[in-house]
């Protein structure tokens, strides 16, 4: 999370200089829309990585735990 706050704080700063220093509405419009698809696809990404965690966590890493769980799903 901290890598997407600190994703987040430059993506601002880098639009508000476009913003300042562009001056032509077509070329600054496209870079801006650049910008905004980086930030979705850095979202995107984010939420990947926090499901693989999640459905990480939720299999159990512990070897000893996978067996006996399937040990009783199997007999139930």
């Amino acid at each position: 999370m901290q890598n997407v706050n600190q994703f987040e704080r430059h993506r601002a700063a880098l639009e508000q200089c476009i913003h300042n220093s562009v001056h032509d509405a077509e070329t600054r419009n496209t870079m801006l829309a650049h910008i905004g698809q980086m930030g979705a696809a850095m979202h995107a990404e984010e939420r990947t990585a926090d499901a693989a965690l999640r459905t990480h966590h939720a299999r159990g890493h512990n070897p000893l735990r996978a067996f006996v769980l399937g040990v009783v799903e199997g007999v139930a």
